[in-house]
């Protein structure tokens, strides 16, 4: 009789257990709300150096909030400072050049070229009296043949110079050619690429924040070298928050993208969010063991992500929130 009494007594609490939780849900049905809980997520940027080399100095730290566009660590940068002093200095004596060829020969150049011209050729003319006395010479049997040639090469000598200094100054007058000034041209272009290339190597010896929010991790510290790409920081992207949260099979129909929701956190129990649901999971899956007891466990659920407008940046990663999503 007693083991009787027993299932009886069992039977009658399941009963009444079904009937308070069927009248939970139609209750949350019939007000258009479904409560669930979870947790505040942000998105997680990773973010490093394009250049490898060794830190020197890590300005902010884990838990702290950071600016879009915030200087948040910096590498040595004494090797490129150097390169770009001399890429500079490359740079301005190409320029230099350039600048002397388009200008072109000054008139003291010129009436120097034209006075070289005219004094090699009054050498020339002596040089020629000279020769034709020494021919005549040694017509005559009067100097020895080493004579005779010793005064047609300096005869020779002084044509040539005549020609070269002739030559310089036609060179003066007329100017530099097309392709030497293209040349320096594409000299200074090249410079100009290398002084570039530099400067952008050393802007990349300082880290700035590539999004606004909260310091998750310091991957690094001070006085490390680091590969290109390493990440130094983990940056929680605060400004767009999300709760996950899991839907059961049942309710899936009653929520749709867009319905709104609210949220309240503990830290300021007093103040409701904002949010929208953003995302429904197309995959049914088991419910997660941090969120459900182990017979819910075994139960498919749904995940759902309600983005919430975070005012004040309050909202911080990991914060247990409480989320009633509006069906009406």
């Amino acid at each position: 009789m007693k083991k009787w009494m027993t299932v009886i007594v069992i039977l009658v609490a399941v009963v009444i257990a079904a009937v308070v939780l069927s009248g939970r849900f139609w209750k949350q049905r019939d007000q258009g709300v479904i409560s669930l809980s979870g947790n505040v997520e942000v998105t997680e940027v990773d973010t490093g150096f394009k250049i490898p080399g060794r830190i020197v100095d890590l300005l902010t730290d884990e838990g702290k909030l950071v600016e879009k566009g915030g200087k948040i660590a910096v590498l040595e940068s004494a090797e490129l400072e150097s390169l770009m002093a001399q890429s500079r200095a490359v740079l301005s004596e190409a320029l230099a050049k350039l600048e002397e060829l388009k200008t072109g020969s000054r008139p003291q150049e010129i009436a120097q070229a034209a006075a070289n011209l005219k004094a090699a050729e009054a050498e020339l003319v002596k040089a020629k009296k000279d020769y034709e006395r020494a021919e005549r010479l040694y017509t005559n049997e009067a100097i020895s043949a080493s004579q005779l040639d010793a005064a047609r090469s300096v005869h020779d000598s002084w044509v040539e110079k005549v020609k070269a200094a002739g030559e310089q100054l036609s060179l003066l007058k007329e100017g530099p050619r097309k392709e030497v000034i293209k040349a320096a041209e594409d000299h200074v272009q090249s410079a100009h690429a290398a002084l570039r290339v530099t400067e952008e190597r050393l802007g990349d010896t300082t880290l700035f924040a590539p999004v606004s929010g909260v310091v998750l991790k310091k991957n690094v510290e001070s006085g490390e070298v680091v590969q290109s790409g390493t990440p130094v920081f983990t940056i929680g992207e605060i400004d767009d928050p999300w709760i996950k949260v899991y839907i059961k099979e049942d309710k899936l129909a009653l929520v749709k993208l867009g319905q709104r929701a609210t949220i309240t956190v503990d830290t300021y129990r007093d103040k409701v969010y904002e949010g929208t649901v953003s995302y429904i999971s197309s995959q049914a899956e088991f419910t997660p063991k941090t969120v459900q007891t182990q017979e819910e466990r075994v139960k498919l659920v749904f995940g759902v992500k309600v983005r919430v407008k975070n005012v004040n940046q309050e909202l911080k990663p990991g914060m247990p929130a409480d989320v009633n999503i509006h069906l009406r």
